[in-house]
């Protein structure tokens, strides 16, 4: 809990920390790029919901969250000729770093942490 609560805090500051805590299909905490926090349960948190309202927020029923993970969407697929690779070095300087998802054939992949230097030894 106590690792939860402080990857939490990460993320409302502004930390650089992101990622979703979630228990299947029983507990989730999505903290957006806007910084809404989104907390879901799969029980009822009237208790909960009283303690929030009288801290001064305001909490909203949704029928998910906004930054749930959706599995079904398609991501940017292309080649990784020398237009990509080009492209990958312009923004990895104008933004200092980046992510890199490597796809295989059945699903399979590998992540690469990319900085200024380091783009080439992917």
């Amino acid at each position: 809990l106590q690792v939860g609560l402080e990857l939490v805090r990460s993320m409302l500051r502004d930390n650089g920390a992101w990622c979703r805590l979630e228990v299947e299909d029983r507990f989730t905490v999505h903290v957006g790029w806007d910084h809404y926090l989104c907390v879901g349960s799969d029980r009822p948190c009237e208790r909960a919901l009283a303690l929030t309202r009288r801290l001064g927020l305001f909490p909203e029923r949704l029928d998910s969250s906004p930054y749930a993970l959706e599995t079904d969407v398609e991501g940017v697929r292309r080649p990784a000729d020398d237009a990509f690779w080009s492209g990958l070095r312009r923004m990895v300087s104008a933004y200092r770093a980046g992510v890199l998802e490597e796809r295989y054939v059945e699903g399979a992949s590998r992540w690469h942490r990319l900085t200024r230097d380091g783009v080439d030894a992917v």
